[in-house]
């Protein structure tokens, strides 16, 4: 059945041409008053009469009818055996059924049988309305059927777009993931062929992977696909070829070739990635022609950049496992280089490894020795290969193929995949077929920039073309060789340096360790001779502050009590100095006792808190409950929390400073926690080194000798401990002495 002239709510004006109606009645009166009714509305219209079950089938399978009109009951026959005609005969086109005596419940079940409306003999005036209903409702169902199987299609296509993709998610091998899609294609487009075809090494374009169910699959499989030669711009485009048939406008070598493999009908899709030409994807219809349509050509261009998405990314694959193959293959060049020294055996291992993986059929490595090539080592990949171990060869003899002796020493590289089609003196050529050599390649060797030799792959049995990958591979590996062999040539050398150097370091550490001594002993003496004089100036001065003898004026006053703060910081920085010394000499020693942690707290804070209060800040302490006693010295510890609190008062603006102290199983920590100006990473790196102030300069803010942190420190390490800093610049500071529990067990 044609498409209906009418669409959804048209009227019969709409009509591009008459309807065709067929009129089941018993009586011809009947038809010519339902002519006059149609003709009446204005519908154009051209009809045939059937008066018997014969008539209908006669005229149901000649013609194609837009309606048929049925009277309910026939002489002979019913309406309903007109329904079952009109389904055999696939017209899906109303049934309306035209009578005088049906009742409406009569009508009703009519219309459950399949009947699509009803309209009495005696209101035929409606006869129009219920034919323009009649048929924009078959219009409506027309239109959702295609919907649906439009849908369908489409599911159909979905499921096998995602068929293939799960096969390329499953594996990473391509070969299944091709195969796949190949018998997918074939089966759901129920094509004569599918076929996928590759470039080859020589960028030959043949047919890799053929559909199983194809009956000649075995003799397709490496054939060249002419097809994608002569459309080869079209394609290397990325635009598909599209043959619905094979006529005679289509080119003569086109023709041979599509009669050649029965082929009536052709759709060829290429598989393009980023610009390169991976394939393409080929479907034959041999039984007949074929009009490909665009929902099967997007398909398959759908399923195509599937394809060569995975080829793309088999490639890349294929490309890591050989880039991890050749760092692997360097590597072990690399443990043999680090593992033993003999020159022997570190040169037999690199030709072996490399022959392993190249895949050739000899290694060699050569020196240039006067005038003759000498092979020094060698690895064959089987014993039926013939030997050039030892072998020497007038340089003379191959000179000719990179130019002059000046040019082999300097031309990196040299490349012959068909080294026999080289014109060849007779010396080299008796030399080549003594050996079978038919492909080469050469990578020069240098140490320390001189010339030394090569490093050559070549091949017996087939002939080979290196890629740029492996010749730069080639390369890496020669550079490791000269390593090899320098480090050969210069072990005794290298040996004798450094017991050389050993020996003047230990001079130097003699040398360096009496210095040390010399300085500390000159900072004892030099501190026990200035604290005479510094004591009788600090008692001088607190005698002249009490006015003993007499009262001072504000001046002189403010004079002495100057002299008596430089006597004060002087005699810190000299006891500074001398325990410094002490310590560097090794003859600081501890008294270690037990000591009430609380109480070597509150010392330490008590020390601070005028100097903490002067610059309003809070001064806090908090120690933990499992703290209680730990062994140390009492008046080194006190030391200790004294340069750490008053270096945190002296560097805080506001906020506060806390001392808090906790224990874990093996350590006593004592942390000195402010809210100062805080210590850049770079300055924490010289933090406690003698004589550093973060403000050192002409201009500085903060007074101190720059020793108290270095002296804290190192105080600690006497314990056995350590002082460890964390800070932010303008976020404060937290200084932790960390005891172990060995010396201090609580």
């Amino acid at each position: 059945m044609s498409e209906c002239n009418l669409t959804a709510s048209s009227t019969f004006a709409d009509l591009e041409a008459p309807l065709r109606l067929l009129m089941v009645e018993d009586s011809s009166v009947d038809a010519a008053l339902i002519a006059l009714t149609l003709k009446k509305a204005g519908v154009r219209f051209t009809y045939d009469i059937a008066v018997t079950i014969a008539d209908c089938q006669h005229y149901l399978q000649q013609s194609v009818y837009d309606v048929v009109l049925s009277d309910y009951r026939l002489p002979g026959f019913t309406a309903y055996q007109t329904l079952q005609l009109l389904q055999s005969s696939q017209q899906d086109i109303p049934l309306i059924l035209v009578t005088g005596t049906l009742g409406e419940e009569a009508a009703v079940e009519c219309i459950k049988a399949g009947m699509t409306d009803y309209v009495l003999k005696d209101r035929l005036w409606r006869l129009p309305m219920v034919l323009a209903r009649s048929l924009d409702e078959f219009v409506l169902r027309r239109q959702q059927q295609a919907a649906i199987a439009q849908m369908q299609q489409q599911a159909q296509r979905d499921m096998l777009l995602s068929r293939i993709v799960q096969t390329m998610r499953g594996t990473l091998v391509l070969e299944e993931v091709l195969q796949t899609t190949a018998d997918l294609l074939h089966e759901t487009l129920q094509v004569s062929r599918c076929s996928i075809f590759r470039p080859d090494g020589d960028r030959n374009i043949s047919i890799e992977y053929v559909s199983h169910t194809t009956p000649e699959r075995e003799h397709l499989l490496g054939i060249q696909c002419d097809f994608f030669n002569y459309y080869q711009p079209q394609l290397q485009a990325g635009n598909p070829l599209v043959l619905n048939s094979i006529d005679q406008a289509l080119p003569l070598e086109v023709r041979r070739v599509a009669e050649q493999f029965n082929i009536r009908a052709i759709a060829i899709t290429p598989l393009i990635y980023q610009d390169q030409q991976l394939g393409g994807i080929c479907l034959h219809q041999c039984d007949r022609a074929r009009g490909w349509t665009s929902e099967e050509i997007d398909l398959v261009q759908a399923i195509a950049d599937q394809c060569a998405i995975a080829i793309h990314q088999a490639q890349l694959f294929e490309q890591v496992q050989q880039q991890a193959q050749r760092e692997q293959l360097l590597n072990q060049i690399l443990q043999a280089l680090n593992s033993k020294l003999e020159p022997e055996h570190i040169l037999q291992e690199i030709v072996r490894l490399t022959g392993e993986c190249f895949q050739v059929d000899r290694v060699a490595i050569f020196a240039l020795e006067a005038d003759y090539i000498h092979v020094l080592k060698e690895w064959r990949a089987h014993e039926q290969i013939s030997s050039v171990l030892d072998s020497k060869e007038p340089i003379l003899t191959w000179i000719d193929l990179v130019g002059s002796l000046e040019q082999l020493t300097q031309q990196r590289v040299f490349h012959a995949p068909n080294l026999l089609s080289l014109e060849h003196p007779p010396a080299r050529k008796a030399h080549l077929e003594k050996h079978r050599t038919r492909s080469l390649l050469s990578v020069n060797i240098s140490i320390r920039d001189q010339f030394f030799g090569g490093l050559s792959l070549s091949t017996v049995t087939h002939r080979r073309t290196f890629t740029d990958d492996e010749i730069h591979l080639l390369e890496r590996i020669a550079d490791q060789t000269a390593i090899a062999l320098y480090n050969a040539q210069s072990y005794e050398r290298l040996e004798l340096l450094v017991q050389q150097r050993t020996q003047e370091l230990e001079r130097e550490k003699l040398l360096s360790e009496s210095a040390n001594r010399s300085k500390s002993e000159f900072l004892t003496h030099m501190s026990h001779e200035l604290r005479t004089p510094l004591t009788g100036i600090l008692g001088f001065s607190s005698l002249l502050l009490k006015q003993v003898f007499g009262p001072l004026n504000s001046k002189q006053q403010q004079y002495i009590e100057g002299i008596a703060s430089c006597g004060e910081h002087l005699l810190d920085l000299i006891n500074d100095l001398l325990d410094l010394s002490k310590i560097e000499a090794g003859k600081e020693e501890l008294v270690l006792e037990t000591v009430v942690v609380e109480e070597v707290c509150d010392a330490g804070t008590a020390m601070v808190r005028e100097m903490a209060s002067n610059r309003g800040l809070q001064l806090g302490l908090r120690i933990q409950p499992n703290v209680t006693c730990c062994t140390a010295d009492k008046r080194r510890l006190k030391q200790i929390l004294f340069n750490l609190l008053s270096n945190a008062v002296k560097f805080t603006e506001a906020g506060s400073v806390r001392l808090e102290v906790s224990q874990t199983a093996d350590k006593i920590f004592f942390s000195v926690i402010d809210t100062g100006i805080g210590i850049s990473e770079a300055d924490q790196a010289k933090l406690f080194q003698s004589f550093q102030q973060l403000d050192g300069g002409l201009d500085r803010k903060y007074e101190g000798t720059g020793l108290g942190l270095s002296l804290a420190r190192k105080l600690a390490q006497l314990h056995g401990g350590n002082i460890t800093v964390t800070s932010e610049v303008g976020q404060g500071s937290c200084f932790t002495v960390e005891l172990p529990l060995d010396k201090a067990e609580g």
